[in-house]
């Protein structure tokens, strides 16, 4: 079976670009689209309801990676199911959640995720309202990343991640400082420059810093476009 795969950012609980979406291309139930954190959709308890809206919008299968402003709480509650080869929370029939870590064959291609970030802003955040300690991955969640990485580091096409590798963010005019005490940014340089060393790996995806822009032939700021895999054509939705 094959398919088209599509890559985007950040959408906050938005469902504007899926609708601009719908109406420029012809979507089939064989598409798939990637969200590189923050997706919003599973934030409280009508959650059901966004699923239900994203499933009515976009006829294919929707995956998305957490990112730091997301209901981990709610994300962490959901059934745990296998898909093409890694776990996935399932949030609804054909929306899911790439875990931390996790590796999927889709259509070919050997994809390695990696969701979280820190907040900056969580100082005007409430705990268990509108922000969550397991935004952050931890020191056991990098160890199994880092395990999960090098075992299939021959195979992996593709990465997607909410935060950037430490040495993007020299490219990258918003800046979002890296405090004390916060390593996920270095870990994923030090994960980028093992994948370098392998000829399988194309491309490596980041949100979180609200950019479209190419770091590195290899390395990829994603948010408001809507890229379709392989080709990295544009695909427009305004």
């Amino acid at each position: 079976m094959s398919g088209r795969i599509f890559i985007t950012g950040d959408k906050h609980r938005t469902f504007v670009p899926l609708c601009g979406l719908a109406e420029h291309i012809e979507l089939k139930n064989t598409d798939i689209l990637m969200i590189a954190g923050d997706a919003g959709y599973v934030w409280d308890d009508h959650y059901p309801y966004d699923v239900e809206t994203l499933q009515q919008i976009f006829p294919g299968t929707l995956v998305f990676i957490d990112g730091n402003h997301e209901n981990h709480a709610l994300l962490n509650g959901l059934k745990v199911i296998q898909w093409n080869g890694g776990k996935v929370h399932q949030a609804g029939q054909r929306v899911l959640h790439l875990m931390r870590g996790e590796i999927y064959c889709i259509y070919g291609k050997t994809f390695f995720t990696f969701g979280g970030a820190r907040s900056v802003d969580k100082d005007r955040r409430e705990e268990g309202i509108s922000w969550w300690k397991e935004e952050e991955p931890t020191q056991q969640e990098m160890e199994y990343g880092k395990k999960q990485l090098l075992y299939h580091i021959n195979e992996i096409d593709y990465v997607m991640t909410h935060e950037s590798p430490l040495f993007a963010r020299e490219s990258i005019s918003r800046e979002k400082a890296v405090e004390e005490g916060y390593f996920l940014p270095k870990v994923l340089e030090d994960w980028y420059h093992m994948l370098m060393g392998s000829q399988k790996f194309k491309k490596w995806y980041f949100g979180h810093m609200h950019i479209d822009q190419q770091i590195t032939p290899k390395l990829h700021g994603i948010y408001h476009n809507i890229l379709l895999l392989d080709e990295e054509k544009i695909i427009p939705w305004m």
